[in-house]
């Protein structure tokens, strides 16, 4: 494999990504190029079974459409809500088809189909021998779902009161968004509540409810660096609480900053979207440390995510293509805009 870097200082004028490779080069073991590189998911819109992958290449000279339809001569199915990977595997979660298709994530050929117990399935991750589904139909039925890695064999469900959205695992340990968003008859948003639901892998229970102290609503989790991150926002202040697996936690508060959402972490920073569209950076170890405004997203912003000194945002259509944008996260120059699936959600290093 060749040493080379993404993006040239003579071509972008900043340095995008430091690697020492380019992964999209690897082979697989029919001498195909692999889709190593980056994965651009694409919802599709509801009840019309055109959701698809896109593959990016690392240096962003090649583009390539609904990347499992080509594998595998079928559509992805209805509602694409994310991506989970382990392994060779990448896994799907296919909300509104209430599946979960398992493929090899470096040529997209189908491994497995899993449907038992699902519905309308929503995030994914992974302990070392289960996977956890999150599952949320928004009217009436949270649960978590627990499946065994080896053979995709059904565990058992774990119900909840509210919500069951984000999961993510961090040192050992299982964090469920049990609260989020609701709305009043004016279509005003409110919090459900304001609880993380801790579970242990060892025993697949619930250890602890965590209930964040603010008013706010959870918007987002994430795990970084073997810590849980659960992101909470009033109109006024944002809070990201650092949860340990005793349940213990640290408040960072974003003063003035409010209806912040998306949260994501890289190299020692958070970065972070408010309700105006302005994208921030922020030291994670300071929590006394002022955000940095890096730049205004065009237009809504619905899909985001922050991996190797880029941050990929989308303005979805979910009649058409989507205009999705690549960022440098030091700078907040603009890098690239490109033409993306319909209903963009997500971008994945793969």
């Amino acid at each position: 494999m060749k040493l080379k870097q993404l993006i040239s200082w003579a071509f972008a004028s900043l340095l995008l990504f430091n690697i020492s490779c380019t992964d999209d080069e690897i082979l697989t073991p029919n001498n195909e190029i692999s889709y190593s590189g980056i994965l651009v998911a694409n919802e599709g819109s509801f009840k019309n079974n055109n959701s698809s992958v896109d593959f990016l290449s690392l240096d962003l000279s090649d583009y390539k459409s609904d990347i499992y339809k080509t594998a595998n001569n079928e559509n992805t199915g209805d509602v694409l809500q994310s991506i989970g990977f382990r392994g060779t595997n990448a896994y799907l979660v296919m909300n509104n088809t209430n599946q979960i298709t398992i493929v090899n994530r470096y040529n997209f050929q189908k491994n497995a189909v899993v449907t038992s117990n699902l519905s309308s399935p929503r995030y994914i991750t992974f302990s070392e021998s289960q996977y956890y589904v999150t599952n949320n139909n928004f009217f009436g039925s949270y649960k978590l779902n627990i499946y065994n890695a080896a053979d995709n064999a059904f565990i058992k469900s774990i119900p909840f009161e509210r919500y069951a959205e984000k999961v993510v695992e961090a040192n050992g340990n299982i964090f469920v968004q049990t609260d989020g968003t609701t709305y009043d008859d004016d279509f005003n948003e409110l919090p459900t509540g304001h609880t993380i639901t801790l579970i242990k892998s060892s025993t697949n229970s619930v250890d602890k409810v965590i209930t964040l102290p603010d008013s706010g609503i959870v918007k987002d989790l994430i795990s970084f660096d073997g810590a849980a991150y659960a992101l909470s926002s009033t109109a006024t202040d944002s809070y990201i609480y650092k949860i340990s697996g005793d349940g213990t936690y640290n408040t960072t508060k974003i003063s003035g900053i409010g209806n912040v959402q998306k949260l994501r972490a890289e190299a020692g920073n958070f970065y972070f979207i408010d309700g105006g569209n302005k994208v921030y950076s922020k030291n994670i170890v300071s929590a006394t440390a002022a955000p940095k405004t890096l730049f205004t997203a065009p237009a809504s912003v619905y899909g985001f995510d922050v991996f190797n000194g880029g941050i990929f945002i989308s303005n979805a259509s979910f009649t058409g293509q989507s205009n999705s944008y690549l960022y440098n996260a030091s700078t907040g120059t603009q890098i690239k805009t490109f033409k993306s699936g319909i209903g963009t959600n997500g971008f994945y290093k793969n």
